[in-house]
């Protein structure tokens, strides 16, 4: 959490912002975009896409589909530099633990990458390996196994957003 509680106007204009942001990615196609609460307390956004960002098995490489949906993610997060981006990897549970946790954070540095490559600073990004621990689908079946392939992720207010809200100053 950053610097203890934000108070309630705050939280309000943090979440207003983070609307804005969510309406503005939902026009990407193939993502999927949920509201979530994150460490502060605070909106946030989850976003996944419907070719899961999804990667061939024991591969990181980013496809053609996934570069050109991430291309547009990263012009909306031009728009709130305020914001922290956390990106999570995630596989099936083909090949072993040790291949797997390697293998998610792969998945992770390889779309933080590609955004930092279109304008996203690093700095605001974290990358995150979560192997086969988070499952979203069945990986006893080949279509449950691409499900999990993914990459996940969540947009929370920085540091500057939440004295600008505390301020009243957010725009």
């Amino acid at each position: 959490a950053i610097g203890g509680a934000v108070g309630a106007g705050a939280g309000v204009l943090i979440g207003h912002k983070m609307d804005k942001q969510k309406a503005e990615l939902e026009k990407i196609e193939g993502a999927k975009v949920e509201t979530v609460t994150d460490a502060n307390n605070l909106k946030g956004i989850k976003v996944t896409f419907d070719n899961g960002i999804l990667f061939a098995t024991g591969k990181s490489e980013l496809n053609t589909t996934s570069r050109n949906a991430l291309l547009k993610f990263a012009e909306s997060l031009k728009n709130t530099p305020e914001t922290d981006i956390t990106i999570y990897g995630h596989t099936d549970n083909t090949g072993t633990r040790e291949f797997n946790v390697k293998l998610s954070l792969q998945r992770a540095v390889a779309v933080a990458g590609f955004l930092n490559t279109n304008g996203i600073e690093m700095k605001r990004m974290t990358t995150e390996g979560k192997a086969w621990d988070m499952p979203v689908a069945d990986n006893s079946t080949i279509e449950g196994r691409a499900m999990n392939r993914r990459v996940e992720i969540y947009i929370t207010a920085n540091e500057t957003m939440i004295k600008e809200a505390e301020q009243g100053s957010i725009k």
